[in-house]
């Protein structure tokens, strides 16, 4: 049992990295999905925003049942439910006439999402060795996937630009067959967990999930540590995940054709795809300023996006723009690979499960802030204005959190409290 399950652990890392290139996300889907729903569906932009509220609100209430769901039948087993959930969302947006269909489709693909973030960084982590290397080997494996995400990314984005203008819909079911892909891929990880059953995960009841879950709830507030990385990591992804709207609305204000859109999204996936392969030179070299390097310039440009496309487009603007875009894909790309190494550090496989439930409520909840606010501004102002006003609340709060984690992220091991280090390894 025990040479098959270290042979279980060594497929999951290889498979992992080809898993995530073609399963991270959606591909041909987010460079073209707002020109989809604006002029092939005739939604406007605070309807879209308005209904990403209302799929983070989703994720929000579904995390602990859904969490629950994964416990009971194990990590392998609901990861290719949830990319058969990702099919249905994208299979019923090919069909969809009214805004009641629309926040079905969403809520469907909110299934599919919050199993797979619970889901995905786990089944690696779970299946390297433990010691003082696994995070760096954690962030190698799992870097390699978010690159060649990115770069797949990039191809179909750009690739979605130009068959949107042949047809609206080639895109999406250009879409459905990548998520078939990743179905396939999904079924060849392997359960790691052992001694009950061979090729099995251990099952928990309800009781003992929700007391675990409390005990990381509680880690999560007692923890200065990971409190200010949670608040990081929401504010980040909360960002980025509305950027793509604001994006749309910002390319279409200054008049870029739509057979370019694919071609900006695919820049920024490249951008992205470099720097998520460079984070761990990034925290060699910045160390404990590395969240800062990543932070500023991630709300500070969004001020620069709305200022530079306030009025009259010309060619200049176009480009200081795009390059703003462009930039910040590397910061999300480099964000989303370090992000989790710092989160799963000093953690136990016990409690990590029901820790990446604790992320994904925070994460919605910012994003269901950012997306309510992002819809108001949008229904009464233009997208330039709208990513402005954004940006000069969101520098605020990062500056303010950045402060407040000087001397709380970042330390060595022996100046962290006992509190920060309960469910690790690491004895000071």
């Amino acid at each position: 049992m025990r040479k098959k399950e270290i042979q279980n652990k060594k497929l999951n890392a290889r498979l992992y990295p080809i898993y995530k290139m073609v399963s991270w996300d959606l591909l041909f889907y987010y460079s073209i999905i707002y020109l989809f729903l604006v002029q092939a569906k005739g939604f406007t932009a605070s309807q879209i925003l308005l209904s990403e509220a209302f799929f983070t609100a989703s994720c929000l209430i579904l995390q602990i049942p859904l969490g629950l769901l994964v416990d009971r039948f194990g990590k392998k087993n609901s990861l290719v439910f949830a990319n058969i959930c990702l099919c249905v969302f994208t299979l019923i947006l090919l069909f969809v006439n009214n805004y009641t269909q629309l926040l079905i489709a969403f809520f469907i693909d909110a299934i599919g999402y919050v199993i797979k973030g619970t889901c995905e960084t786990n089944i690696l982590y779970d299946s390297l060795p433990r010691g003082k290397k696994r995070g760096s080997l954690y962030s190698r494996i799992d870097g390699k996937g978010t690159a060649r995400y990115y770069v797949i990314d990039a191809i179909t984005s750009l690739i979605a630009g130009y068959a949107f203008v042949v047809s609206p819909y080639l895109p999406i079911i250009l879409c459905l067959i990548g998520n078939i892909i990743a179905i396939v891929v999904a079924t060849r990880f392997r359960h790691t967990k052992i001694p009950i059953e061979e090729d099995d995960d251990i099952r928990t009841g309800a009781k003992e999930y929700f007391k675990q879950l409390k005990d990381a709830m509680k880690f999560a507030i007692t923890s200065k540590r990971l409190l200010c990385l949670l608040i990081f990591f929401g504010l980040m992804t909360g960002l980025n995940y509305n950027l793509t709207t604001f994006r749309g609305g910002v390319l279409e204000q200054i008049q870029l054709p739509e057979q370019y859109f694919g071609l900006v999204f695919a820049m920024i996936q490249i951008a992205a795809a470099i720097c998520s392969g460079l984070q761990r030179l990034i925290h060699r070299k910045f160390r404990n300023k590395t969240l800062s390097v990543l932070g500023i310039p991630m709300t500070s440009f969004l001020i620069l996006i709305g200022l530079f496309a306030v009025g009259n487009p010309t060619n200049f603007k176009t480009i200081l723009v795009i390059t703003l875009f462009v930039i910040l894909g590397g910061v999300k790309g480099a964000h989303n690979v370090l992000i989790y190494r710092y989160l799963n550090n000093f953690t136990n496989r016990e409690i990590r499960t029901k820790l990446s439930t604790v992320r994904n409520i925070v994460y919605n909840l910012f994003t269901i802030a950012i997306s309510l606010f992002g819809s108001w501004l949008l229904s009464i102002t233009n997208a330039s204005n709208s990513i402005m006003i954004l940006g000069v609340i969101a520098t605020t709060i990062m500056i303010l959190l950045l402060y407040y984690m000087k001397d709380k992220v970042g330390l060595k091991v022996d100046d962290y409290s006992d509190e920060d280090l309960k469910y690790s390894h690491v004895i000071k």
